[in-house]
């Protein structure tokens, strides 16, 4: 219950995530001409976020920005790093209208931008190529395209476990990235969420039924 998130905390998160990606979808549907989707990701979707350990940390989410068209990612209107700007655009349209509630738009990250909220929170967003066909992916950073399926690695995780052992496996899950984040305080050397996720996940699968938690996690 320490590490976990409060029902008020995921429900303030839920009410921020949804009413930004309304306004995304939207905004972003008109700049840019093509169909918009949304997709969680991170830890928020694996159902495996932890509270902040730190004082100087926060509550993440991921939510990705999926640009629709048929073909290549290449054979598209904009380039990659273009499609980037117009998010950081709605955002900071969004902090304007919302003021009450968010604190500023971050400077500009390599693979996406970032919106912080009031109360130690906040929603990076990611952007990517949706070739809706053949349900392909691909991420636009500023320096072009890059291979990447964040889908792909939440149903590989999903479905590698029945609903029991998924839960035994979340919570292992969250043992030790709140473990990492105790040891590791400078954030740069923390091993990050989701080789976390992908080795406890390896590591469940090797060893079958999981027993109690204080025993699985010192087998995982």
């Amino acid at each position: 219950r320490r590490i976990t998130p409060s029902s008020e905390q995921f429900e303030e998160q839920q009410s921020r995530w949804n009413a930004l990606a309304e306004h995304l979808t939207s905004d972003l549907r008109e700049r840019s001409g093509y169909s918009i989707r949304t997709w969680l990701q991170g830890s928020y979707k694996f159902g495996t976020q932890i509270r902040p350990v730190r004082h100087s940390e926060e509550f993440d989410i991921d939510l990705g920005i999926y640009y629709q068209w048929k073909g290549d990612r290449d054979d598209g209107d904009y380039e990659p790093d273009t499609l980037k700007g117009f998010v950081r655009y709605s955002l900071v349209s969004y902090a304007a209208d919302n003021t009450d509630e968010v604190e500023k738009v971050d400077k500009p990250k390599p693979r996406c931008e970032r919106i912080r909220f009031q109360n130690d929170f906040h929603i990076d967003v990611p952007s990517y190529h949706l070739e809706p066909e053949y349900d392909d992916r691909s991420l636009a950073t500023e320096d072009g395209w890059e291979d990447s399926d964040p889908k792909a690695i939440y149903v590989w995780f999903r479905d590698s476990f029945d609903d029991i052992e998924r839960a035994k496996v979340r919570r292992q899950i969250r043992y030790l990235k709140a473990w990492a984040a105790l040891k590791f305080p400078d954030t740069a050397d923390r091993p990050s969420s989701i080789l976390l996720t992908v080795l406890a996940a390896e590591a469940a699968l090797e060893h079958g039924s999981l027993p109690t938690d204080d025993e699985a996690i010192r087998e995982i």
